[in-house]
């Protein structure tokens, strides 16, 4: 039985796909619990500033596929930066 040769995948692969918010990176398989974890912990300060917790969500899941950082004071900085006004 012969197997089908798949393409190589790029060096660094494009984090823009299928998504419920296609456009923005998408976190890895392995990165989803930890953009989970990040929301949940920065939820109340983020909602506190008007940030719906969908909107949180999507903005943990592109922190954590960008690699920008893992420390909840600093991702509650870059949302605040990066939140749709």
């Amino acid at each position: 039985m012969e197997h089908s040769r798949h393409e190589p995948r790029p060096t660094k692969p494009d984090k823009r796909g299928p998504s419920e918010d296609p456009g923005h990176p998408q976190p890895e398989a392995a990165e989803v619990e930890s953009a989970r974890l990040l929301a949940n912990d920065a939820k109340e300060a983020l909602k506190r500033e008007g940030l719906s917790e969908r909107e949180i969500r999507r903005l943990a899941d592109e922190y954590i596929a960008l690699d920008e950082g893992e420390g909840v004071p600093e991702f509650i900085a870059w949302a605040r930066r990066h939140a749709r006004a």
